[in-house]
């Protein structure tokens, strides 16, 4: 019941890789890193220190969409609905191109379930997705005050892409979890949506940090 296809998780590695790289892409763009690497530099230690924040940063940030859309098989399952991933090929090669662009979109794909669930088991399997992504992004800034400088910025990085999920999904529109919620629950989206922005707004990295 909760097993993987061999085709489903393939789409789930590429949407996986895919959300790596558009989020990297927030801290050098794709084409200049690759023009650094081409043409070389005179600082090498500095390519490679950048190279390494880079693959490390990848490694941590992977979880972060990965634990997203298995929070919604799994809670989809053990309602009894037929769930898997899908890879939506054109999202993906359109969020793939806002790497180059400073408007990034991340929507390469999304679980697809089955069935005629009421609108409270909907809600429940559209939040835990982005009550995943709350509680990590939580995680790592309280590990980020524990640990060196350098580690700790990236830490803070990951954590902002945390929540930059949790809200994104969380917008009460179309196909997104907030939408389920808010139809299920206005009071419930409300305060989830809320707690959600403003710990967003007053992130170290987020718009209103420092005030």
């Amino acid at each position: 019941m909760y097993s993987f296809s061999q085709e489903e998780k393939r789409q789930l590695f590429f949407a996986s890789i895919i959300f790596v790289i558009v989020e990297l892409s927030i801290l050098v763009n794709p084409m200049n890193l690759l023009d650094l690497i081409i043409t070389g530099t005179n600082d090498t230690s500095n390519l490679i220190e950048l190279i390494f924040i880079l693959c490390i940063s990848g490694i941590l940030i992977l979880p972060l969409f990965v634990l997203h859309e298995l929070a919604h098989k799994y809670t989809a399952l053990r309602y009894g609905f037929p769930a898997k991933f899908h890879l939506d090929q054109n999202m993906a090669a359109f969020s793939l191109i806002t790497a180059l662009f400073p408007f990034k979109i991340i929507a390469p794909g999304a679980v697809i379930w089955y069935g005629n669930p009421s609108d409270r088991i909907r809600a429940n399997v559209s939040i835990m997705g982005p009550i995943v992504n709350i509680f990590l992004g939580g995680c790592l800034i309280i590990i980020s005050t524990l640990i060196p400088p350098l580690w700790d910025s990236i830490l803070v990085f990951i954590s902002k892409a945390s929540f930059d999920i949790a809200l994104f999904n969380l917008l009460p529109f179309s196909i997104l979890d907030g939408a389920k919620v808010y139809r299920w629950n206005q009071e419930v989206y409300y305060v989830l949506f809320g707690f959600t922005a403003f710990i967003w707004l007053f992130h170290p990295l987020g718009i209103l940090s420092g005030i």
